[in-house]
């Protein structure tokens, strides 16, 4: 059986991940948010592939105030 894990690679600025996380949690099991790089300002959204259309709807209409630029989509399979 596969797992299939969906990354989003995003940039936001620092000082507004906290209005962007307290967004995400109002989404109730969307995605989790990693830091990558923080002084790079670059995080990673954890989803799973299922919710891939919500998750890029979700993300193309935050607010404009929030500048999050998605970089890629990538997906990483485990084997189990």
């Amino acid at each position: 059986m596969n797992s299939e894990v969906l990354i989003v690679d995003i940039t936001l600025d620092k000082r507004q991940m906290l209005l962007f996380q307290a967004l995400l949690q109002g989404e109730d099991g969307l995605a989790v948010v990693r830091c990558f790089d923080a002084q790079h300002r670059d995080y990673e959204l954890w989803s799973t592939s299922d919710q891939q259309d919500s998750l890029l709807h979700w993300l193309q209409h935050l607010p404009a105030t929030l500048n999050v630029h998605i970089h890629g989509i990538r997906r990483w399979q485990e084997e189990t």
